[in-house]
């Protein structure tokens, strides 16, 4: 038996002046050659011959179907002729532990190139006789029959128990990649919308700050109630205080929406209630606080998320 002599690495303990640290050292192992399989050096060649002549035969196709469909673009049409099966023969190697599923690709694979086979036929026949027609359709379909040979010798045939427990293998690897897919786009749509919540969300706090400054400037005064019931001859409403008829509520929404402008400008928490105060006076400074602590905890969740 022959050796081969490789050179490895190790992590080995090296002190030097009482430090101690880990250093690769290099070392040599012997480990048994082993013999050349022989009958996968002649799969590997037979496959390299067929697809010498599957090449060769490919040329010869398209330049057949070209010259018949009037060459220029005929000839790219010619290469489909060949090339589709070729395409199917790797579906067929894909299969190759399915038979129910081998057999189709499989099937497709001889009536394109039958298709073929027939084109080259007919353009021999228009121009040279039935033997050049013959002689050049059974290009193709030799080279057909060689691939065919090829797979039928690396076809990795199943008894029914193996078939089944293979067949119940990959039901569950798709059914894993099934319930990903599904989880994916859950995913996606919940984070879709989420983002739609938090956009609704920001346009409400808008329109509702919007709301409340149009709020007090048209406030109503007591000065033009009366003014408007003397005008209309009504007598004089009772009025809830001396200035104003109209109460307005704690601005709530406004305070959210100037919190948030802080907030996503930089300022801390203590500086977004004092610029709140000074453009709220009226606001209860508890209030502004509570608000400036709920809309601080939203912008961090949406900022981990």
């Amino acid at each position: 038996m022959k050796f081969l002599t490789e050179t490895m690495t190790r992590m080995v303990d090296r002190t030097i002046d009482g430090t101690t640290n880990r250093v690769p050292e290099p070392y040599t192992v012997r480990t048994p050659k082993l013999p050349m399989d022989k009958d996968r050096a002649a799969l590997i060649g037979v496959s390299a011959l067929v697809l010498t002549l599957t090449l060769v035969a490919i040329v010869w196709s398209t330049h057949s179907i070209g010259t018949l469909l009037g060459g220029g673009v005929g000839y790219a049409a010619g290469v489909v002729f060949d090339v589709a099966w070729l395409a199917v023969l790797v579906l067929e190697w894909m299969a190759r532990f399915d038979p129910a599923k081998r057999e189709f690709p499989r099937q497709v694979g001889w009536g394109l190139a039958l298709v073929a086979a027939g084109a080259i036929f007919l353009e021999g026949l228009l121009a040279g006789g039935w033997q050049m027609a013959t002689v050049g359709a059974a290009v193709s379909v030799v080279a057909k029959v060689l691939w065919w040979a090829v797979f039928k010798h690396i076809d990795k045939d199943l008894s029914p128990g193996d078939a089944a427990w293979v067949a119940a293998e990959m039901s569950k690897a798709n059914a894993k990649l099934a319930i990903a897919g599904a989880r994916r786009q859950a995913a996606k749509a919940e984070v879709a919308a989420r983002l739609e919540l938090l956009a609704a969300e920001r346009d409400l706090n808008e329109i509702a700050g919007l709301d409340h400054s149009m709020g007090i400037h048209n406030a109503i005064t007591a000065e033009q109630v009366t003014e408007h019931d003397h005008a209309s001859g009504l007598p004089e409403p009772v009025l809830n205080r001396a200035n104003t008829v109209h109460e307005p509520s704690e601005p709530a929404a406004n305070i959210a929406h100037l919190a948030r402008v802080e907030l996503t400008a930089g300022a801390s928490k203590e500086e977004a209630v004092e610029a709140i105060l000074a453009k709220l006076p009226d606001a209860k400074q508890a209030s502004v606080e509570a608000t400036v602590r709920r809309e601080r905890n939203k912008l961090d969740r949406a900022a981990y998320r």
